[in-house]
């Protein structure tokens, strides 16, 4: 596992949300927030991931920005006119 540490300086506690156990967790090499499945040592770094509110982004992870903006990019070229 990479040097992540529990979110809010080092206090954040560990919650039970939906019957599993979430702590929000940093790590500083990268600057990255996400959430730490502490029953399945398994961890969410979508931004928009929460275990109660966006269950459906765990286990995802965000694209890169490059990958963002090319994707961007790609709708932009479709247009918005017929």
């Amino acid at each position: 596992m990479s040097d992540v540490v529990p979110a809010c300086g080092g206090t954040e506690p560990i919650s039970v949300i939906n019957g599993r156990r979430w702590q929000y967790i940093f790590e500083p090499s990268t600057g990255k927030h996400g959430y730490l499945d502490v029953d399945n040592d398994l961890i969410t770094w979508h931004r928009s991931f929460h275990p109660s509110h966006a269950p459906e982004f765990e286990g995802c992870v965000e694209p890169s920005i490059e990958e963002r903006i090319q994707q961007w990019r790609e709708q932009d070229d479709i247009g918005l006119y017929w």
